[in-house]
């Protein structure tokens, strides 16, 4: 592990061992993060020489991070992504210096395959025969190209009821990931072949690829580091680790200026780390709902959450919540103005950087960077969106589409579709309808495996989860635009 100094919890302080590939701390289940000593590189970690590197992307920070041996690195040719000066958006928000760092242009669409090449290089050299993950999203498509770059079985344990983005769902199947549904704990997931090693978002060497995003950033900017860094959030690892890295050079006197104050962006559906910071907590009190377009940072309990809350504090930045409609815009703009497809989950940093240049937190003046984590194309189904209000396009682009994507879809569905279209409901309501209006007798499980593939279709999504008196957990769907527009049709 080379200069890895300690393996430390954040939550417990408990140590573990730098040769160990723990993905949580075995005493208390905490976040672990990676300490270096810094003193041994700073001599020869110099602005001159990581930029004489540059080539070599992400890797030109090797010093800083926890895979030191070149010939053990499993890599697609992540980072050293372009900071995108923004001219036309900055005249359109008011703003002098806007920047996107474009993460987009990474292997497999997002900011995510940072941490992927680090985490799979360290699990290589244990000799697992896999990796799994139980999150359907940019971690799942990121860890199944850099297994099969690696040479590892990759498993993908998706239950039929998770909302997923369809053009993510591709990418995995590319890539030759097994796909399982959760009969049993992953957790204990093994094979013939040896032990699978789990992938999350907070395992700590995933979490020290995700930080040379600030390294770059700063190096980017000739002029010093930017006043502000706006990032998305979903389990908070991500602007945990830019602060982290910014501190880092700040040590080794690469900086040239102040830290710059950190945003973190969240959906207003589903916000609990913003919830935290306004209320003036220390801890993250889980949230109920879910966001129907920001599906990547829609995590109801983030497991950085706390840890985020501490940079954005330290920083002497804020963070915010921003709604569907402001996200929607802020994709029209990227895509319009510059030429950058981003996904909704990253396009919310452009709508929270409008509303705080409206409500004056950030200077019309002030150097911003944006951190645009994911690529539009991997939710297709947000150009109907895009479209509002264009007949014909949106009539042209179902007939592109055709019945995967519109859905020339069977009697169940469109039954289904036009329940909701009265009232939002829930699966066993929808059976008992089903079969007093229209006499069809299936399943209750039936029914939300329809529901299920109606999601994944972008026709419906979960409104809310409720707790019925028998204390289950009764999940409440209502029409998307989208459905709404093809009940109309059919």
């Amino acid at each position: 592990m080379g200069l890895v100094e300690r393996i430390e919890c954040t939550q417990c302080g408990r140590q573990v061992s730098v040769s160990a590939h723990s993905a949580a701390c075995p005493a208390c289940g905490g976040v672990l993060r990676v300490h270096y000593n810094l003193d041994a590189v700073r001599d020869s970690v110099t602005r001159e020489r990581l930029l004489r590197n540059w080539h070599l992307r992400m890797w030109a920070f090797h010093e800083l991070l926890p895979v030191r041996d070149s010939e053990r690195r499993v890599s697609l040719g992540e980072g050293g992504t372009f900071l995108h000066g923004c001219g036309r958006l900055s005249e359109r928000l008011g703003i002098q210096s806007l920047y996107l760092k474009d993460e987009t242009i990474n292997p497999t669409g997002s900011f995510i395959d940072r941490g992927m090449a680090v985490e799979v290089s360290l699990i290589q050299t244990q000799g697992a025969a896999g990796v799994y993950c139980r999150t359907m999203g940019n971690i799942a498509v990121s860890m199944a190209a850099y297994a099969a770059r690696a040479g590892l079985h990759s498993t993908l344990w998706m239950s039929t009821r998770q909302s997923t983005d369809v053009g993510k769902f591709y990418q995995v199947l590319a890539y030759g990931a097994e796909v399982r549904r959760p009969r049993r704990q992953a957790s204990s997931f093994t094979s013939k072949d040896g032990r699978y090693s789990p992938i999350t978002s907070t395992n700590p060497g995933f979490l020290e690829g995700l930080k040379t995003t600030a390294y770059e950033v700063v190096l980017q900017l000739q002029h010093g580091p930017p006043d502000w860094i706006v990032v998305p959030m979903g389990s908070g690892g991500h602007i945990t680790q830019v602060w982290k890295a910014l501190r880092e050079m700040e040590v080794l006197d690469l900086l040239r200026g102040s830290p710059p104050r950190l945003v973190g962006v969240q959906s207003h559906r589903c916000a609990p780390i913003v919830d935290a910071l306004r209320g003036g907590h220390d801890d993250v009190t889980p949230c109920e709902d879910s966001p129907s377009i920001t599906r990547d940072i829609g995590m109801r309990n983030p497991r950085c959450g706390r840890l985020a809350l501490q940079a954005i504090r330290e920083s002497g930045g804020t963070a915010l919540a921003v709604s569907d409609g402001q996200t929607i815009d802020a994709v029209r703009s990227l895509a319009r103005l510059e030429g950058v497809f981003a996904e909704p989950s990253s396009a919310t940093v452009i709508a929270a950087v409008e509303s705080l240049l409206d409500d004056g937190t950030i200077d019309r003046k002030d150097c911003v960077v944006c951190i645009i984590t994911g690529m539009g194309l991997k939710s297709p189904m947000i150009t109907h969106d895009l479209v509002r209000g264009d007949n014909r396009l949106k009539a042209f682009l179902r007939r592109l589409e055709g019945r995967a994507m519109t859905g020339a879809l069977g009697q169940t569905k469109r039954r289904i579709l036009s329940l909701l279209g009265r009232a939002e409901s829930y699966g066993y309501a929808i059976w008992k309808a089903l079969e007093e209006e229209f006499g069809m007798r299936i399943t209750v499980t039936s029914v939300y495996q329809h529901l299920s593939e109606l999601d994944e279709l972008g026709l419906v999504e979960l409104s809310r989860t409720e707790r019925t008196f028998q204390g289950r957990d009764r999940r409440v769907y209502r029409l998307t635009s989208r459905g709404r527009d093809v009940l109309n049709d059919t």
